[in-house]
């Protein structure tokens, strides 16, 4: 697999200003793409002003405070948008307001937006997909190694260590490039996936009170006050999305979190091994990846209805 970036070098040279932005409830797959790109543009184009947009972050793994940004600055940029399938997940509704608009991203394309898009669904990551841009690059631009380990930590993660059905030849080949870098990939491992005690604490909870059936997906619903217990805000919890995927019996897994306002709603991620499950998500108000998907703003009888077609499909 080759990836085309037809353009896209030529635009990023003709604007002074650019706004880089992700989805909101960020992975390090989005953190890293957008951090990662920042870097790389203001190490070979310092007179431009780069700002990073979007106000959620995750504490997987460290990364910079986003930039504040007035209307005008916004208006006057390019705005480049990782890692968002749709406009609605954008972090920062004001991207459609700037002079020109780029999509770079491996989620399907069901809402294209932009003017020009470089969608890959094929890749594992976004960060795979902007490795290969710089790679291309390297005759003119250089690649820094701070923005490298943003790129493999989001490879890494969205991945799950390479485990994931989309994970390929290429995917591992653009984590090879990363690695010949030497950084420092046991320490990167640690950091994105070791836990503190009462992390570990947390994942015995979630063992300890799962719901499972055959035939039926296996799911947790966690409220205020056991995020509270533990000192977990809602999207950190569902960083443990991955405690229910080790189980062999296991063909699709939820997680859902209830809001850290106190409302009686939800948001959820979805995981499955084999079976499509984004389009489902999409009909609760979220989408992502055929295997690895997220819902929001759900009630009760939401999780319920969705619970139940999820079970149709296995």
């Amino acid at each position: 697999m080759h990836l085309k970036f037809d353009g896209l070098l030529d635009v990023i040279r003709s604007f002074q200003t650019i706004t880089i932005y992700r989805h909101e409830h960020p992975d390090c797959d989005a953190l890293g793409s957008q951090n990662a790109l920042a870097v790389w543009l203001k190490t070979n184009f310092p007179e431009k002003q780069i700002c990073l947009m979007g106000a959620e972050t995750t504490d997987q793994a460290p990364f910079p405070a986003s930039d504040t940004v007035s209307d005008e600055t916004v208006k006057e940029s390019l705005a480049i948008v990782l890692d968002t399938a749709n406009k609605e997940r954008v972090d920062d509704a004001r991207f459609i307001t700037a002079r020109k608009v780029i999509k770079i991203d491996h989620h399907p394309d069901r809402e294209p937006f932009g003017d020009l898009s470089y969608v890959y669904p094929k890749a594992a990551a976004t960060c795979e997909i902007l490795t290969e841009f710089f790679k291309d690059n390297t005759d003119t631009c250089r690649l820094p190694k701070e923005a490298v380990i943003y790129l493999y930590e989001g490879l890494l993660t969205d991945t799950l260590c390479f485990r994931t059905s989309n994970t390929t030849c290429h995917t591992l080949c653009m984590a090879a490039y990363l690695a010949d870098y030497d950084i420092d990939i046991p320490g990167i491992n640690r950091q994105l996936f070791d836990h503190s005690y009462k992390d570990y604490q947390f994942a015995g909870y979630i063992h300890n009170n799962v719901h499972w059936k055959e035939g039926e997906p296996a799911y947790i619903v966690l409220q205020q006050d056991v995020l509270q217990q533990y000192g977990l805000s809602a999207p950190q919890a569902r960083n443990f999305i991955d405690e229910l995927g080790h189980v062999r019996e296991f063909a699709i897994w939820a997680m859902f979190t209830q809001h850290d306002n106190g409302e009686p709603l939800y948001d959820g991620s979805l995981r499955s091994k084999t079976i499509v499950i984004n389009d489902l998500a999409e009909k609760y108000h979220g989408g992502g990846h055929p295997n690895a998907s997220g819902v929001k703003n759900l009630d009760e009888d939401a999780i319920k209805a969705l619970l139940s077609d999820l079970s149709k499909r296995i």
